[in-house]
């Protein structure tokens, strides 16, 4: 282990990890020392990686390094004094490993298949910062064993879809994306951001476009906003406009109604949003119940049961996360839109998913659309310049 920063502080106590080896035995012959961030326990671990002095040329970074040490056969990474105090192990790997050419299955043997997520934030941001600038087409491969291995049962939570939504942004991963991004349309309370994974340091130019993802995100927030309301209102609404006259309880029957919508603490729609999710408000809905009988037929006959079903069901409907084929092919190329534009972008036979990675509906293109407002307006008419009214 090459020598260490000492410096003034709390005791830190340095535990050393197992040896890697990323090379043959015989040809590995340059050793990489990474210390880790501090535990919670004050102590910081400690790992000798050895690779194959061969590979050195393939990164400036590691030439530099050499330039500034003493023996050159081993640097540090993380001490704090060529570079900041505390590297990631998991991210140092994956970039070695690559450097080194070393297979997938060797990959999967030294468990970079299952690195946390804040290892894979370290990976992209070694690779950026100390490679080419190319993460997507280096580590491609890799990052999608990790999705397949460390992905497929995950439990989402919102911590842990917000720091998705780079890595599945930058290595093209439409489903993955459309996943976590409509997750955090329908369970994020307020505003929804971007965030980094806890304990991510460094690297602030590693996220998604605003128009990309906060932007359509937030968007896709306030059409699950209107469609639980409208779906809520429009029967309440169509008595008002049209029905008064009929009866002396109309009144009284929708009062009723919007109590016990009340009592299931999801009206009014935009109050309780203040404080709630989507998902959760639909939830409450589950247990509505309205204990009235309205004097006359008409009014009795209303089934207000199923009017909140029928809103739950088109709220939950309403949105399947952002499509990143939509948005790729609704991103102008160049300066003129030509009819193959425009072709590219409009639904076939109804459908507004066949060219996609995974199926969703009209709003979801709409939400992902990256092009000019007035074309998309002029696709939704259609070539009868009809817009079809909403379903209530």
């Amino acid at each position: 282990m090459p020598g260490l920063t000492i410096r003034k502080g709390p005791a830190v106590s340095l535990v050393q990890d197992q040896d890697i080896i990323l090379a043959e035995p015989e040809a590995a012959d340059f050793a990489i020392t990474v210390i880790g961030a501090l535990e919670e326990d004050g102590s910081k671990h400690v790992t000798d990686i050895h690779i194959s002095s061969t590979i050195v040329k393939k990164s400036l970074f590691i030439q530099a390094f050499i330039e500034k040490t003493k023996d050159k056969s081993e640097i540090t990474l993380g001490d704090g004094k060529f570079t900041e105090d505390g590297y990631n192990k998991e991210g140092t790997l994956v970039w070695l490993a690559h450097l080194q050419g070393l297979s997938q299955q060797r990959m999967k043997e030294l468990g970079l298949w299952e690195i946390s997520l804040l290892g894979v934030w370290y990976a992209i941001l070694y690779w950026d910062s100390h490679q080419d600038k190319k993460a997507r087409e280096n580590l491609g491969e890799w990052f999608d064993n990790w999705y397949r291995t460390s992905m497929s049962n995950v439990q989402l939570t919102i911590p842990i879809a917000r720091a998705l939504v780079y890595p599945y942004y930058l290595f093209d991963n439409a489903k993955g994306f459309a996943q976590v991004t409509k997750y955090l349309a329908y369970n994020h309370v307020g505003h929804v951001k971007e965030r980094p994974p806890k304990g991510f340091k460094g690297g602030k130019h590693l996220h998604v476009g605003e128009r990309q993802f906060v932007g359509p995100v937030n968007h896709a927030r306030g059409g699950l906003r209107n469609t639980l309301h409208k779906s809520l209102y429009s029967r309440v609404g169509r008595i008002l406009r049209s029905e008064t006259t009929f009866c002396d309880c109309w009144d009284a029957t929708i009062g009723r109604y919007q109590l016990a919508l009340t009592k299931c603490e999801a009206w009014p729609v935009d109050d309780v949003l203040t404080s709630s999710s989507i998902a959760e408000v639909t939830r409450r809905l589950k247990a509505f119940k309205l204990n009235y009988t309205a004097k006359c037929k008409r009014c009795a006959s209303i089934d207000w049961e199923s009017v909140v079903l029928r809103a739950c069901s088109n709220t939950d409907g309403y949105f399947n996360g952002i499509c990143l084929d939509c948005q790729d092919r609704s991103k102008p190329k160049g300066e003129g839109l030509d009819d193959e534009y425009e072709k590219h972008n409009q639904p076939d036979a109804g459908r507004w998913d066949t060219r996609c990675r995974f199926k969703h509906g009209q709003p979801t293109w709409y939400i992902s659309w990256l092009g000019r407002p007035d074309i998309r307006e002029k696709m939704l008419r259609g070539p009868d310049n009809y817009r079809a009214p909403e379903e209530e």
